[in-house]
């Protein structure tokens, strides 16, 4: 979820941006296509600038996600590419982060030029676009939310459980619960 204010005006900003290029001083590290026209928000940081490496053999993962309640709302995504930053529970923490109206019944986003590795993926969906994962007085979320390899059937999964291995072209299927 989107819960700092900054990142929050950041991603606002984005929406009017189909495509999203990032650079670190001039040099181009990667080009990030969403499907969709899906606003993309990439954080550089010590942690993350060091999975794109120019020149490296690169990868592509293509997240796919299904199981919507209704198809509308918007769709909250985080990326992490290591059990620290996914351990941390902060959205900042992730080498990507991504939100994007939900115009149908899947959502399909696709990052390019990923360094071979693994990455595990959570999301949910705001059914309500109030930028929160509701719950009930239990905790227990109430909107569609989900992780990759659809890990995590007694409480949120390990890193290991939900990573994905990105060697090649990878995809990985979500159906949300």
């Amino acid at each position: 979820a989107c819960t700092h204010w900054k990142e929050a005006l950041i991603m606002k900003t984005l929406l009017a941006m189909p495509k999203l290029r990032v650079l670190r001083g001039l040099q181009f590290l990667q080009t990030l296509r969403a499907t969709q026209d899906l606003p993309v928000l990439r954080k550089l940081s010590s942690v993350t600038a060091m999975c794109f490496v120019p020149g490296a053999v690169s990868a592509d993962l293509t997240i796919t996600v299904d199981n919507f309640d209704k198809p509308e709302g918007t769709v909250y995504l985080s990326v992490f590419n290591s059990k620290e930053s996914y351990d941390s529970g902060e959205t900042d923490a992730a080498i990507l982060a991504a939100q994007g109206k939900l115009k149908g019944a899947t959502y399909s986003l696709t990052l390019h030029d990923l360094q071979p590795g693994n990455y595990a993926v959570r999301l949910f969906h705001d059914e309500n676009r109030n930028g929160e994962l509701d719950s009930n007085m239990l905790g227990i979320p109430k909107e569609g939310y989900g992780f990759s390899n659809n890990a995590g059937r007694m409480g949120p999964p390990s890193f290991e459980d939900a990573a994905v291995s990105v060697t090649d072209n990878t995809t990985a299927s979500i159906s949300l619960r």
